[in-house]
């Protein structure tokens, strides 16, 4: 496989199976000349590409880093690195049109397998739950650290498949906002935070959903705000104390403040002129809300895993 001393996406290879149910049919028109080959190659791969990305979405949710397929099909301009240490040697290179894909000669031969492939790489560091989400959060902005897992990732595969499908496609909305999140991370500072609220919020309507919301009789308004489900959703699941509360009402008034009045971070412009305490205030505040968005799916699925136990 081919490496390089100063690439920050390593490859990896996923092997996983599907079953009758999952796949992905297609219907003719009557102007389509596809014959009963392409029809079932052209099924074969929606099927295959989709559960792919199911995984790959859950293991972005479930750990700590960002797992993705290149799927770009139109190219880019790139700059190929042709050495490590080019030196002076680098002013003769030029950009060339690239795919944006990971190959090599005999890649296609090698993915043709009939079962799983005996391991003989050493198993990845299983990290404590919950301390795994806590102290070690946005690994990958670090390329020498290797991937953990969090100590119930089987348990969390679990429980999820074994889901009704109505309710593992609303878990799915929560998962891709979740996946936007972290994929927007860096780019779009404001966007990513937004997306974490709306994975929270989408995991509070399935916690809240057929549960009637009475109002008060004497000024109408509900009993039950958005805002105390926000915060009540959190402490259930996240953990119950006053400082959780405090914490957990102001996340909200943020979200208030960048949905309702247009806002973005501070620190939103690559360059932006901001203090340094600001810029370190922000970036905690974006990872504890990232954690919290991937914490609001994990402990759900995990306090439904521990109650079917």
């Amino acid at each position: 496989m081919p490496k390089s001393r100063l690439q920050r996406h390593f490859p990896n290879v996923i092997e996983y199976w599907t079953v009758p149910e999952e796949k992905l049919s297609f219907s003719f028109s009557d102007d389509d000349d596809d014959d009963e080959y392409l029809a079932d190659l052209r099924s074969l791969t929606a099927t295959t590409i989709t559960k792919q990305e199911r995984i790959l979405n859950l293991l972005s949710t479930f750990t700590n880093n960002l797992f993705f397929r290149q799927s770009s099909p139109e190219g880019m301009w790139g700059m190929p690195i042709l050495s490590d240490d080019p030196g002076v040697d680098a002013n003769s290179w030029e950009s060339k049109w690239c795919w944006e894909m990971y190959f090599f000669p005999g890649m296609p031969d090698q993915l043709k397998i009939e079962g799983f492939t005996n391991q003989i790489i050493k198993p990845i560091s299983m990290i404590h739950y919950p301390e795994y989400y806590y102290e070690y959060p946005h690994l990958d902005s670090d390329r020498t650290k290797e991937v953990t897992l969090p100590s119930i990732i089987s348990e969390l595969f679990d429980t999820y498949f074994s889901l009704e499908p109505a309710l593992q496609k609303s878990i799915d909305s929560a998962i891709s906002y979740t996946v936007s999140a972290v994929e927007l991370s860096d780019r779009r500072k404001t966007l990513s935070l937004l997306s974490s609220f709306t994975s929270l919020e989408t995991m509070i309507n399935i916690e809240y959903d057929g549960v009637k919301i009475e109002k008060c009789e004497a000024c109408g308004q509900p009993k039950f705000s958005v805002s105390r489900k926000f915060r009540e959703y959190l402490l259930k699941y996240i953990g119950s104390s006053d400082t959780n509360k405090k914490k957990f009402n102001s996340f909200y008034s943020l979200r208030s403040k960048l949905v309702h009045t247009g806002r973005q971070l501070q620190t939103e412009t690559l360059f932006a002129e901001v203090e340094k305490e600001t810029k370190y205030s922000e970036l905690v505040t974006r990872i504890e809300i990232l954690q919290l968005g991937k914490l609001g799916i994990v402990n759900w699925l995990y306090h439904r895993y521990l109650s079917a136990s």
